[in-house]
């Protein structure tokens, strides 16, 4: 999926004016101008679109998307039901009775509608359906058909918490490693897949495609050259009496580092151990080394947790996947802004609850003839930049 284009307007009237997305994004401007709620709209769209629990954030909301699929240009446009406030009381105990999510939504392709529904018909293809539960989406709900599901393979591309998600391990079974070992007949089947936890898709990866865990081990030391090796390890879970093929085993990285003694890799660094650099960059390395074509990244302050030795590695190689994923990313820091093009920055300004997004290549004082510095100190010198919060 490419994003084309969206807006949004919340329950509290915050607004996005229509903004144009391209395949590198760059949301620069000033604390509080709206770059972290922007990234969140974009979530909550996810969310809805796939019926998950995180799709609650956005009741109230008003929302229209543009995105290209599989070479098909789509426009969804939907209106949620609000929150209930104040909640009720029955017999003194609160109770909070939320009606369904979906109040209309509009699925067009190709310029020709694909669902128009409201809260009192359903149109899927021209044709009436019953109508169907309104607490999920069209997209959710039709997920199955051949109409349908490619659009949700699209929306369950877009990821944001997953790079976030960084727990101390995880878990297999012998049953379920042998599972995916026939599903995945390919590094870019696995890299296809965003629901294993960091610890299980790296494990899977050394496991099943050394080779491409390899190139992820060999980044990594370039980031880190005290590192010397990397590996992922599993440990049977207390689970004596479960035949070993129904046993749960623990997942997890470590790293060897040199000049320290380890008695075996096993005995490394474990991942709970390394610096949240170190943790953020292999999640980066893990999820996104083998993401396929037209993947969404939503990354939320760039720098957070990077020190300025990991910093131009993690923006080295999300600057290497912008060909082939589509990055939506918002930073404050100079390394980060003058290290990446100028038409690939969107100033965000803010007046009152309406945020407006400015193309920073249409704004003759950041040319490409000047030097990265000299842009950077014009941008923030701007008065688009300065002004980036009205009343």
């Amino acid at each position: 999926m490419r994003i084309l284009a969206f807006e949004y307007r919340d329950a509290d009237g915050w607004t996005l004016e229509p903004l144009k997305l391209s395949a590198f994004n760059l949301l620069v401007g000033v604390s509080g101008a709206g770059k972290t709620r922007i990234v969140r709209a974009i979530e909550r769209i996810c969310a809805v679109a796939l019926g998950t629990k995180d799709a609650e954030g956005a009741r109230g909301a008003r929302f229209a998307i543009d995105f290209e699929h599989d070479g098909h240009a789509c426009r969804w446009e939907a209106e949620l039901e609000p929150q209930v406030w104040p909640p009720r009381e029955d017999n003194g105990v609160t109770v909070l009775d939320e009606p369904p999510l979906i109040r209309s939504e509009r699925l067009e392709q190709g310029g020709k509608p694909l669902v128009e529904r409201t809260t009192e018909r359903f149109l899927f293809n021209g044709q009436e359906l019953p109508r169907l539960d309104r607490a999920k989406s069209a997209i959710a709900i039709l997920k199955e058909d051949p109409a349908m599901t490619p659009l949700h393979v699209a929306f369950s591309r877009c990821i944001y918490r997953a790079l976030d998600h960084m727990p101390n391990h995880g878990s297999q079974t012998a049953a379920s490693l042998e599972k995916h070992r026939r599903q995945y007949g390919s590094v870019a089947a696995l890299g296809a897949d965003f629901s294993h936890s960091l610890h299980d898709k790296a494990y899977l990866l050394q496991q099943l495609f050394p080779e491409s865990f390899a190139e992820i081990k060999e980044a990594f030391r370039e980031a880190f050259p005290s590192v010397i090796d990397l590996g992922v390890w599993q440990v049977y879970d207390r689970e004596p009496d479960l035949p070993d093929v129904d046993r749960t085993f623990l997942t997890f990285i470590t790293a060897v580092e040199d000049g320290v003694e380890h008695p075996s890799p096993f005995d490394g660094i474990p991942f709970s151990g390394m610096s949240s650099g170190m943790q953020r960059y292999l999640s980066f390395l893990v999820h996104l080394s083998f993401a396929p074509r037209g993947t969404v990244v939503l990354i939320d302050e760039l720098e957070s947790s990077f020190g300025i030795n990991c910093l131009p590695a993690a923006t080295h190689f999300l600057l290497s996947r912008a060909p082939d994923l589509q990055l939506i990313l918002t930073s404050h820091h100079p390394y980060i802004i003058e290290q990446i093009p100028p038409d690939h920055w969107k100033i965000v300004t803010r007046k009152g609850s309406h945020v407006r997004v400015l193309d920073a290549a249409a704004i003759p004082a950041l040319e490409e003839d000047r030097s990265r510095l000299d842009r950077f100190t014009r941008l923030i010198n701007l008065p688009e930049y300065e002004q980036g919060i009205q009343a």
